[in-house]
Protein backbone atom coordinates (compact mmCIF):
# COMPACT_ATOMS: atom_id res chain seq x y z
CA UNK A 1 0.00 0.00 0.00
CA UNK A 2 1.08 3.40 -1.15
CA UNK A 3 2.73 5.75 2.19
CA UNK A 4 0.16 8.73 2.56
CA UNK A 5 2.07 11.93 3.07
CA UNK A 6 1.17 13.48 6.66
CA UNK A 7 -0.76 16.34 4.86
CA UNK A 8 -2.59 14.09 3.26
CA UNK A 9 -3.24 12.04 5.87
CA UNK A 10 -4.20 15.31 8.17
CA UNK A 11 -6.92 16.32 5.31
CA UNK A 12 -8.34 12.53 4.74
CA UNK A 13 -10.83 12.99 7.23
CA UNK A 14 -11.51 16.51 6.31
CA UNK A 15 -12.29 15.49 2.42
CA UNK A 16 -14.89 12.73 3.76
CA UNK A 17 -17.34 15.26 5.61
CA UNK A 18 -20.53 16.12 3.37
CA UNK A 19 -20.38 19.75 2.38
CA UNK A 20 -23.70 21.57 3.91
CA UNK A 21 -25.66 24.22 1.70
CA UNK A 22 -25.03 27.49 3.10
CA UNK A 23 -27.94 28.89 4.79
CA UNK A 24 -30.27 30.57 2.70
CA UNK A 25 -31.20 34.15 3.54
CA UNK A 26 -28.15 35.30 4.62
CA UNK A 27 -26.36 37.23 1.67
CA UNK A 28 -22.19 37.50 1.67
CA UNK A 29 -21.35 40.84 1.24
CA UNK A 30 -18.83 42.10 -1.00
CA UNK A 31 -15.16 41.79 -0.06
CA UNK A 32 -14.55 45.44 0.11
CA UNK A 33 -17.28 45.69 3.35
CA UNK A 34 -14.98 42.86 4.85
CA UNK A 35 -12.34 45.30 5.13
CA UNK A 36 -11.31 45.82 8.24
CA UNK A 37 -13.49 43.80 9.99
CA UNK A 38 -13.77 40.21 10.93
CA UNK A 39 -15.99 37.48 9.27
CA UNK A 40 -17.28 34.61 10.90
CA UNK A 41 -17.31 31.44 8.28
CA UNK A 42 -18.44 28.13 8.93
CA UNK A 43 -17.96 25.30 7.12
CA UNK A 44 -18.03 21.59 7.95
CA UNK A 45 -14.38 21.55 7.80
CA UNK A 46 -14.19 23.70 10.42
CA UNK A 47 -14.85 27.13 11.52
CA UNK A 48 -12.51 30.34 11.11
CA UNK A 49 -12.13 34.26 11.54
CA UNK A 50 -11.09 36.14 8.84
CA UNK A 51 -9.61 39.61 8.97
CA UNK A 52 -8.25 41.69 5.94
CA UNK A 53 -6.49 44.56 6.70
CA UNK A 54 -6.56 47.92 4.80
CA UNK A 55 -2.90 47.19 4.09
CA UNK A 56 -3.08 44.04 2.31
CA UNK A 57 -2.35 41.94 5.09
CA UNK A 58 -4.41 40.17 7.59
CA UNK A 59 -5.26 37.06 10.14
CA UNK A 60 -7.21 34.16 9.83
CA UNK A 61 -7.72 31.79 12.67
CA UNK A 62 -8.63 28.50 12.03
CA UNK A 63 -9.12 24.93 14.44
CA UNK A 64 -5.64 22.60 13.85
CA UNK A 65 -5.60 19.36 14.98
CA UNK A 66 -7.89 20.56 17.98
CA UNK A 67 -5.84 23.69 18.83
CA UNK A 68 -6.69 27.41 17.55
CA UNK A 69 -4.32 28.75 15.27
CA UNK A 70 -3.92 32.70 14.50
CA UNK A 71 -2.57 32.48 10.89
CA UNK A 72 -0.65 35.56 9.45
CA UNK A 73 -2.67 36.62 6.12
CA UNK A 74 1.10 37.46 4.59
CA UNK A 75 -1.26 39.39 1.09
CA UNK A 76 -4.53 39.42 -0.21
CA UNK A 77 -6.23 40.96 -3.78
CA UNK A 78 -9.39 41.20 -4.66
CA UNK A 79 -10.70 41.09 -8.11
CA UNK A 80 -12.54 44.39 -9.76
CA UNK A 81 -15.92 43.21 -8.85
CA UNK A 82 -14.74 42.30 -5.34
CA UNK A 83 -16.12 39.10 -5.28
CA UNK A 84 -13.17 37.17 -5.61
CA UNK A 85 -9.98 37.17 -3.36
CA UNK A 86 -6.73 35.99 -3.71
CA UNK A 87 -4.27 35.55 -0.89
CA UNK A 88 -1.16 34.02 0.57
CA UNK A 89 -1.10 32.43 4.64
CA UNK A 90 1.01 31.20 7.06
CA UNK A 91 0.88 26.94 7.36
CA UNK A 92 -0.50 25.47 10.20
CA UNK A 93 1.57 22.86 10.20
CA UNK A 94 4.44 24.25 8.83
CA UNK A 95 4.94 28.00 9.97
CA UNK A 96 7.56 28.64 7.38
CA UNK A 97 5.88 27.57 4.16
CA UNK A 98 2.88 29.83 3.02
CA UNK A 99 -0.64 28.63 1.51
CA UNK A 100 -1.76 29.79 -1.98
CA UNK A 101 -5.73 30.45 -1.06
CA UNK A 102 -8.84 32.15 -3.20
CA UNK A 103 -12.28 32.83 -2.14
CA UNK A 104 -15.19 33.62 -4.19
CA UNK A 105 -18.04 34.58 -3.75
CA UNK A 106 -21.00 32.85 -4.67
CA UNK A 107 -23.87 35.00 -5.90
CA UNK A 108 -27.38 34.23 -4.18
CA UNK A 109 -26.39 31.35 -2.08
CA UNK A 110 -25.05 33.20 1.04
CA UNK A 111 -22.08 30.80 0.76
CA UNK A 112 -18.22 31.12 0.03
CA UNK A 113 -16.14 29.37 -2.01
CA UNK A 114 -13.45 28.63 -0.47
CA UNK A 115 -10.53 26.92 -1.92
CA UNK A 116 -6.92 26.26 -0.46
CA UNK A 117 -5.64 22.36 -0.74
CA UNK A 118 -8.87 21.68 -1.00
CA UNK A 119 -12.60 22.94 -2.37
CA UNK A 120 -14.97 23.91 0.38
CA UNK A 121 -18.37 25.87 0.53
CA UNK A 122 -18.45 28.09 3.75
CA UNK A 123 -21.45 29.78 5.23
CA UNK A 124 -21.13 33.83 5.94
CA UNK A 125 -22.03 34.10 9.34
CA UNK A 126 -21.42 37.86 10.07
CA UNK A 127 -19.15 40.29 10.99
CA UNK A 128 -16.90 40.87 14.13
CA UNK A 129 -14.42 43.41 15.28
CA UNK A 130 -11.07 43.26 14.26
CA UNK A 131 -9.57 42.33 17.20
CA UNK A 132 -11.39 38.78 17.27
CA UNK A 133 -9.49 37.03 14.44
CA UNK A 134 -7.19 36.23 16.87
CA UNK A 135 -9.78 33.83 18.61
CA UNK A 136 -11.57 30.69 17.26
CA UNK A 137 -15.45 30.19 16.87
Amino acid sequence: MARLSRRAAISLPVLLLPVAPARAGRLVPPFPEWVGRTARLRSPAGDARRLLAADGTGLIAVRALFACRPLPVRSWRMDESGRALTYQRQSALFPGRLVQGSARIEPGSGGLRWIEAQEQLAEFDGFEAAEAAGHCL
